[in-house]
């Protein structure tokens, strides 16, 4: 099939979003080849005898690629970029439009209004402000200070832009509030949608109301972290997320209602448009709403004048509209998720259109049934390689899933509808409650299974899911000869490229690995045998750190944990496990007994985090040991030094051990207790994490069973008679290494 035949608009459409996107990611070099590659083309076009339909169609593209080529130069060089324009500390007027709390500072969103007293439009940028402050704000709070602007990292860049936060003030000074800001129109909405919230638990129950509230509203920090893992890992966070799903069901319901109450098909239409209109600006008009919501007006404003519709040509035009009002949704994942399912939607409704409803019960099982599984197929397919590009893993459930999660959803979004309309006055909301049981229940029983989530970090998959990707495009996009052969090896091939990363990923559980991975602030070591997996986290406990062991899992293909050992206690150790916690399923939480009232205070953060997350907290008294495969843990020493802490442990199977000493150790009284470990050590870590070395100082220990030796710290280095000693039996030697060290590969 050729989904685009007979339909040019789309088809240059979509050439000049691939052309905005390449444009605006690529650094000079690839730009400017891109460019005059697309000047070159229209050249060409216009010398070479073409059919003059191809040759409209093509200068169209050139047309079409130049002016996306300018609209990426004028927006992301010449304004998004605000911190390249001001260089020095700046006065920045705006207004507070997000709130995120940690344990020391705030971060808030700002978009801005003014800066150095001259008017600034659309501009938004973020600051932290410590807590122990007078900095108290809310959202829609009108606020003044000075700053630095700051570019974003490679790594947050991409995150930051899609979501059109264009640089960081740091440094915020001579902060103050102004008087409320009631004129806020977004700030009315949000307080509005709040309200709605809160009604809906009111009348139902917490994790009812929560459920509702995010199908209906797109209001999340109300779910349960738990629900949200669980549905991750079965591939459907699509459906918790408010996306273009939840308005087609919505105003498909609409529709449905106002023909029951005999409405003529027009003003059907009318009144679903002005629906949709609202709903988008109700749900502060996201973009994967947006694109819903453009889709069905340009197909109900074609159908109104012209009595036909094109889903494919709406669909291009709700994206470029997006992007032409908003470029920076141009690096919104989600938008291009939202996007991609969509267009394998369409494409599956018109490869398999039957002019006919199916009347028998066979025709209806194969018509309903199998086409909603295969629906899911093309969903999946078309999203495939996005998905694993972004998050490294895949639910081989996820088109199973998806068919079942979408219709129990479907059945709570019109329940819930309903009864923000008549809930205060029929318990309509205790109808509701068996279905996000079941919703939950089903969501858990689905994410325990081990294998649900595989990693897709393999250079194998990466490459099959790349070719599989292109293949089912050109199934689209090229006419075949033979349609149904061409289906059956598609689908074929799906479950191929699903069973590949999950065979890669039980074997991947199966191997022995030990490895360390430091930071100036972390230091982690992983441990898997027999199939189990544990990392240990040596830390000063922050979102940032969880990040870091998030990266470490990823690199070793881990997607459940059985063991998480945490070395010592923090205050800010509940930000770190929520945050790991929310993105990978953990079994057990190791941690050493609490021997004071404060580690006993911060024990109940802890525990109340672990039951959350479903996961068991076992405490581990002096010395003890963790098991892990044929691997022994033992905890040797941990003793808070301020913000951070000195920790000493072994990690031994059979003859061979892993000795790991935080920096502050070796030259303390702490030293004996290590001491017996060191000469019958096949590995020394030195890390970094803990109270630093002020003098520097040198090891001059020549240890002859020694293999490998890290030092992640600076102020400790061998003497040249330790190095050459090593050097000559054949032992490694780490000094401050990047990345992630193997000890028995």
């Amino acid at each position: 099939m050729n989904i685009f035949n007979k339909r040019p608009l789309a088809l240059v459409l979509c050439i000049g979003l691939g052309g905005f996107y390449l444009f605006s990611i690529g650094n000079e070099i690839l730009r400017i080849i891109l460019f005059g590659a697309t000047i070159l083309l229209g050249i060409i076009s216009l010398i070479l005898k073409i059919r003059k339909d191809r040759k409209i169609l093509i200068s169209a593209s050139c047309i079409v690629l130049t002016f996306t080529y300018l609209l990426s130069f004028l927006y992301f060089d010449l304004y998004f970029n605000i911190q390249n324009k001001y260089k020095e500390r700046i006065e920045i007027t705006g207004i507070v439009e997000e709130i995120a709390p940690s344990s020391y500072s705030r971060r808030l969103l700002i978009r801005i209004e003014e800066i150095n007293g001259e008017k600034d439009f659309g501009h938004k940028v973020y600051t932290y402000v410590p807590k122990n402050q007078d900095y108290y704000v809310l959202n829609g709070t009108r606020v003044t200070f000075t700053a630095v602007l700051n570019g974003f990292s490679d790594e947050a860049k991409q995150y930051n832009y899609s979501i059109g936060i264009c640089a960081y003030a740091d440094a915020p000074e001579d902060f103050t509030r102004h008087p409320e800001n009631t004129n806020d129109i977004s700030l009315f909405i949000s307080q509005q949608r709040e309200l709605l919230s809160r009604y809906i638990r009111l009348i139902s129950n917490e994790e009812t109301g929560a459920l509702v509230s995010a199908l209906l509203l797109g209001e999340r920090d109300l779910l349960s972290d738990q629900l949200r893992l669980d549905f991750k890992r079965i591939g459907i966070s699509h459906i918790l997320a408010l996306s273009g799903m939840h308005l087609a069901i919505l105003s498909l319901g609409i529709g449905k209602f106002l023909s029951l109450l005999k409405v003529k098909k027009k003003a059907r239409l009318v009144i679903t448009m002005v629906f949709v209109f609202l709903y988008m600006a109700f749900t502060g008009f996201s973009f994967s709403v947006c694109r819903a919501g453009i889709m069905i007006l340009v197909s109900h404003t074609l159908f109104l004048f012209q009595r036909t519709r094109d889903s494919l040509t709406a669909l291009s035009v709700a994206v470029t509209v997006i992007c032409l009002f908003q470029p920076f949704a141009i690096f919104s994942i989600s938008l291009w998720l939202s996007a991609a399912a969509t267009f394998g939607i369409i494409a599956y409704a018109e490869l398999f259109s039957r002019p006919e409803k199916p009347t028998t019960i066979k025709e209806k099982i194969k018509s309903y049934g199998l086409g909603s599984i295969q629906t899911s197929i093309f969903a999946v397919s078309a999203t495939l390689l996005i998905s694993c590009v972004t998050f490294d893993s895949v639910s081989i459930l996820s088109p199973i899933s998806t068919l079942i999660f979408s219709f129990i959803c479907e059945l709570i979004m019109y329940l819930g509808f309903v009864m923000i309309i008549v809930g205060w006055f029929i318990p309509v909301g205790w109808l509701i409650v068996p279905l996000t049981t079941l919703v939950s229940q089903l969501a858990g029983l689905f994410s325990s299974i081990e294998i649900t989530l595989v990693s897709t970090n393999f250079q194998l998959v990466w490459i099959l899911i790349a070719l599989y990707t292109l293949m089912f495009y050109l199934f689209i996009i090229v006419k075949t000869k033979n349609k149904e052969k061409a289906v059956k090896i598609l689908f074929i091939s799906f479950a191929f490229v699903l069973i590949v990363p999950t065979v890669l990923t039980v074997a991947e559980n199966n191997k022995e690995t030990v490895s360390y991975s430091g930071t100036s602030k972390c230091d982690l070591i992983f441990v898997r045998s027999d199939s189990e997996s544990c990392l240990i986290n040596s830390s000063t406990y922050s979102k940032n750190t969880a990040y870091d062991a998030l990266d470490v899992l990823e690199e070793s293909n881990v997607t459940v944990l059985d063991k998480y050992f945490l070395t010592h206690y923090s205050w800010s150790i509940k930000n770190d496990m929520d945050a790991l916690m929310y993105n990978v399923r953990v079994k057990e939480i190791y941690i050493p007994a609490p021997r004071n009232s404060d580690e006993k205070a911060i024990l109940k953060k802890v525990m109340r985090s672990a039951l959350e997350h479903n996961a068991e907290v076992i405490l581990l008294e002096d010395y003890q040991t963790i098991k892990v495969g044929e691997y022994s843990i033992k905890l040797l020493y941990s003793e808070p030094v301020g913000n951070t802490s000195r920790n000493a442990l072994v990690i031994q199977k059979a003859d061979t051990v892993y000795t790991y000493i935080s920096s502050g150790i070796l030259d303390s009284v702490q030293e004996d207790l290590v001491k017996d470990y060191l000469p019958i050590s096949d590995y020394i870590i030195l890390g970094e994490h803990g109270k630093k070395q002020k003098p520097e100082l040198y090891i001059d220990e020549c240890y002859e069973d020694l293999d490998c030796i890290v030092i992640h710290t600076l102020n400790i280095a061998l003497t040249n008679e330790a190095k050459q000693f090593y050097f000559n039996n054949d032992c490694e030697i780490y000094l401050d290494p990047v990345g992630t060290v193997y000890f028995n590969k």
